[in-house]
């Protein structure tokens, strides 16, 4: 696999020398869940590979499927995991305090989705606009209340926005800005519409983090780009925009958040500094350091699959938790269908009566189907709030298999004590 170039032009610098380190096989669209009706039918699948730019150390996919066919219509809803909303509702108090932001203000987010993030500005009374793509989300979005667009964010949104509110105070993009197509020009569509004092705040699964953890299942065909700080720069400079703070958050298992503004406006901390510094002691602009994570990812796939099949041929049984897009990487990857896992457990009513897509494990709601001997937990960046909502499941017997960041088994020996 070393030394092959992908036949793609980077999505950030356009240049042609991006070598792949791996090769998760063809997949089919991971959100794209079956109906019960379409269950004799093999959807369509598309190459997923991941590649390294060796001129401006982007990592991203090599294979696009056209925004409109994976975002028209959602499955994904921000606001049903709690931790998620507890998340957006610091953050969002943490933004209005540093700024200074008040009802004379508009903060637009971008990829809004049911408005979770925008609804947490209400207390301080800020104009609000959400942009979405997807029509079902944006009803229920419209419903609670938040203002929202249904339409891609790109530049000519952007100053369909500005137009209708006039310019933004804050810009926020959150589990969205890796999803972009039109990359570049939802970059100069941020730059008509921010204020000139204005900040753009992103949220990114941090591939630092990817890396560390060794989470490959965030690599799907929603996801284009994968960034660290040094990447992420690539692209703003393009279009004259700094970053001028930087950090990690936790959610997602590690998520870089950006302030991005026009030069100038506000200095540049001492933290983008540090996460430069960081970045290049790590690694993350060299090769081999993905052909590493490649490595690390086939020692999983051997490890996860050797317990499930003990677990199979000891006849016990195993549930997934949850039917989470990176869910669908993780098994359609390492070839897990019904056999090993004969059904997810889900929350999100939209998925019910469904299958997870290549593999077709039946997604059913949590509770409808007996408790398994043990659940495989695919959305293993909530595992604290699932631990603490199962404890009762665990202390009867259960089991929790966690597979990122290094595959684990946690029994009811292995929680705190009770309080």
């Amino acid at each position: 696999m070393t030394g092959t170039r992908l036949a793609m032009a980077c999505r950030v610098c356009d240049g042609r020398d991006v070598e792949l380190f791996l090769d998760l096989t063809d997949q089919p669209h991971c959100n794209r869940l079956i109906p019960p009706e379409l269950a004799d039918r093999r959807e369509p699948h598309f190459p997923l590979r991941a590649g390294f730019c060796h001129a401006c150390t982007l990592v991203q996919i090599d294979h696009t499927i056209p925004k409109e066919s994976m975002f028209s219509d959602y499955p994904y809803v921000s606001g049903t995991t709690k931790t998620l909303v507890e998340h957006f509702r610091q953050t969002a108090a943490r933004l209005v305090e540093r700024y200074g932001l008040g009802p004379q203000n508009l903060v637009v987010d971008i990829g809004s989705n049911d408005g979770t993030w925008l609804r947490q500005y209400e207390p301080f009374g800020l104009r609000r606009c959400g942009v979405e793509p997807a029509a079902n989300v944006v009803d229920l979005a419209r419903a609670a209340g938040v203002p929202t667009l249904n339409r891609f964010f790109n530049a000519e949104t952007a100053e369909i926005v500005r137009a209708q509110n006039g310019p933004a105070s804050l810009i926020t993009a959150a589990g969205v800005f890796f999803h972009l197509e039109e990359l570049h020009s939802v970059v100069q569509g941020i730059v008509a519409l921010l204020k000139p004092d204005g900040v753009f705040v992103v949220q990114a699964i941090y591939l630092g983090g990817m890396i560390e953890n060794t989470a490959f299942d965030q690599i799907y065909h929603e996801h284009l780009c994968y960034y660290t700080l040094r990447s992420l720069e690539q692209l703003f400079a393009r279009h004259g925009l700094e970053v001028f703070d930087v950090s990690v958050v936790p959610v997602h298992g590690g998520s870089l958040e950006a302030h991005v503004g026009f030069p100038g406006a506000h200095p540049v901390g001492d933290a983008v500094r540090r996460m430069r510094a960081d970045e290049e002691a790590r690694g993350y602009g060299r090769f081999e350091t993905y052909a590493a994570f490649a490595e690390n990812v086939r020692r999983l796939q051997g490890d996860l699959l050797g317990l499930l099949e003990r677990l199979h041929a000891e006849g016990k049984t195993v549930h997934a938790y949850g039917a989470p897009a990176k869910g669908a990487t993780l098994l359609n990857a390492f070839g897990i269908g019904p056999r090993l896992v004969q059904v997810a457990a889900e929350k999100n009513p939209m998925k019910f009566g469904r299958m997870i897509p290549g593999v077709r494990i039946p997604i059913v709601e949590e509770g409808s189907v007996p408790a398994p001997d043990a659940y495989l937990v695919l959305a293993w960046n909530f595992i604290d709030e699932f631990l603490a909502r199962e404890r009762r499941y665990l202390e009867n017997g259960g089991a929790f298999i966690v597979p990122v960041p290094e595959l684990k088994v946690i029994t009811a020996a292995d929680l705190p004590a009770a309080a």
